[in-house]
C-alpha cells in the first residue's frame, strides 16, 4: 500500500501541491509576527503585485506550454525557447519597475529604498513558480517536490531565526529569502541545460505563444483584478498595515482555498463524465456531493466566525486583534463562494469558458463602480461588502446563463 502510494504520481503532485501552499502560509504567518504592521503590510502589497506579475506572464508562457507540449516534436529547443521567453519577459518587467522607481511617485515612496532587495526578492519568486510548472508539466514531480522542499527548508530556518532573534529588517529578510531561491534556480537550470539558444522553429513557437496566450493575458488581468483590486484599493485609501492585515487574513482562508480547490478538482470531472450522458445525472451529483461537502464546510466557517479574535491574534499577534472583524466577514465571503461551486462546476463543465471569462468582468467591473465609495465610507468592511457583491453578482450571471441552457441546479 505504502509502496504504491509512493509510486502514484498522484501523491507527489498532492505533497508537491501540500509543501508549496504550507511554506506560503508558513512564510505570511512567521512574518507578520516578525515585523512590525508597517513592514509586514510592505511586504503583503509586494507579493500582491508579484502575482500580478507571474499571472501576467504564465498567461504568455507557461499555460500555452502546459498544451503545446505535447504536440511538440522537438523538446529540447522547444524547453530552450521557453526558457530565454521568461528570462526575457522578467528582464523586460525588472526594466519597468526599474522605470517606475525612477518615476518616484508618492505611492512609491516606501519601497524605493527597498528596490533592490524588491527586485532580487520578486525575481527569485516568480522564476521559482516558472520552475515548478515547467516540472509538472513534464511529469516530473518528483523532482518538483524535491525543489519545493529544499526552498521551503531554507526559508523557514530563515524566518525561524528572524522570529526566535528579532528581525534584521525587512530588506534583509527579503534578500535571504532571495538567497533561499538560487540553490534550486541553479539546479534547474543547469539540468534543463537551455543554452543552444538558436533554432529554427522559435518563430513559429513565438507565434503559437502570441495566439493562445493574448486571451489567457486579458483573462488574467481580469481575474486577477476582479479578486484584488478591494485589496490594492484599501492600501490606497486606508493606509498600507490595512492592506496588510487583509493580506493575513486572505493567507488564513488561504487553506480553505485549497480544499476548494480540490473540491473542485476531484468533483469537476466527474461532472464532466456524467453530463456526457444526462444531464440530470450531472445535476443530481452536483446537488449531492454540495450537500454532503456544505456540513464540513459550514461547521468550518462557523467555528471561524465565532473564534475570529483568537485566530487572528494567534497568526499576527495582538497588534491585528482590532482586525477580527475581518476574519468574520471573509468567513460569510466564503460561505457565498462556497455556495456558489455548484454553479461555478456546472458552467466548466458545460465548456462555457466565454460566460465564465464575461462573468469576471461584471465582478470587476461591479469592484471598479464600487471600491471608493465603500473603502471611503466603510473601510475594510467596505472591502469585504465590495467583495459580496462581486461575487454575487457574479454568481448571478452564471445562474441566468445556465437557466438559458435549461441547467437549472436548484429548483
Amino acid at each position: 500500500m505504502i509502496n504504491h502510494l509512493l509510486k502514484s504520481k498522484k501523491t507527489w503532485v498532492l505533497a508537491d501541491q501540500a509543501v508549496f501552499s504550507g511554506t506560503s502560509f508558513l512564510t505570511t504567518i512567521m512574518l507578520a509576527r516578525t515585523l512590525d504592521a508597517m513592514a509586514f503590510g510592505l511586504f503583503a502589497s509586494i507579493v500582491v503585485f508579484i502575482y500580478l506579475a507571474i499571472s501576467m506572464i504564465s498567461a504568455l508562457i507557461i499555460q500555452p506550454f502546459q498544451v503545446t507540449l505535447s504536440v511538440v516534436r522537438h523538446r529540447t529547443g522547444y524547453l530552450s525557447f521557453i526558457f530565454w521567453a521568461q528570462l526575457l519577459t522578467v528582464i523586460a518587467l525588472i526594466g519597468l519597475v526599474f522605470i517606475a522607481f525612477k518615476i518616484s511617485t508618492p505611492l512609491l515612496n516606501n519601497y524605493i529604498q527597498l528596490q533592490v532587495e524588491i527586485i532580487c526578492f520578486t525575481t527569485g519568486f516568480i522564476f521559482q513558480d516558472f520552475f515548478r510548472k515547467l516540472l509538472l508539466a513534464q511529469s516530473q514531480v518528483k523532482k518538483a517536490f524535491m525543489y519545493d522542499m529544499l526552498t521551503a527548508m531554507l526559508h523557514i530556518c530563515v524566518l525561524g531565526y528572524a522570529l526566535v532573534y528579532k528581525s534584521p529588517g525587512l530588506g534583509t529578510l527579503l534578500l535571504l529569502l532571495s538567497a533561499g531561491y538560487m540553490p534550486t534556480l541553479l539546479a534547474v537550470t543547469i539540468s534543463m541545460r537551455p543554452f543552444p539558444c538558436h533554432s529554427q522553429k522559435w518563430k513559429s513557437y513565438l507565434i503559437t505563444h502570441i495566439q493562445q496566450g493574448k486571451w489567457l493575458f486579458m483573462s488574467a488581468l481580469v481575474q486577477w483584478w476582479s479578486g484584488n483590486l478591494f485589496v490594492v484599493a484599501s492600501g490606497i485609501f486606508l493606509g498600507i498595515e490595512a492592506l496588510g492585515a487583509f493580506r493575513l487574513v486572505q493567507s488564513l482562508f488561504g487553506v480553505l482555498n485549497v480544499l476548494l480547490q480540490a473540491f473542485e478538482n476531484y468533483a469537476l470531472p466527474q461532472t464532466s463524465r456524467l453530463l456526457t450522458r444526462s444531464p440530470e445525472l450531472a445535476k443530481s451529483y452536483l446537488r449531492r456531493i454540495s450537500s454532503r461537502s456544505a456540513v464540513f464546510f459550514g461547521a468550518l466557517l462557523v467555528l471561524i466566525f465565532l473564534f475570529s479574535t483568537e485566530i487572528i491574534t494567534l497568526a499576527g499577534g495582538m497588534q491585528y486583534a482590532r482586525f477580527a472583524y475581518v476574519v468574520k466577514g471573509m468567513a460569510i465571503l466564503y460561505l457565498i463562494i462556497f455556495l456558489g461551486y455548484p454553479t461555478r462546476m456546472a458552467i466548466r463543465a458545460m465548456v462555457l469558458n466565454r460566460h465564465f471569462f464575461l462573468g469576471y468582468v461584471i465582478s470587476l467591473i461591479i469592484g471598479l463602480v464600487s471600491f471608493q465609495y465603500l473603502l471611503e465610507q466603510y473601510q475594510l468592511m467596505g472591502a469585504l461588502a465590495g467583495l459580496m457583491m462581486s461575487q454575487l453578482a457574479l454568481l448571478t450571471f452564471w445562474q441566468l446563463i445556465l437557466r438559458k441552457n435549461n441547467f437549472l441546479l436548484w429548483k
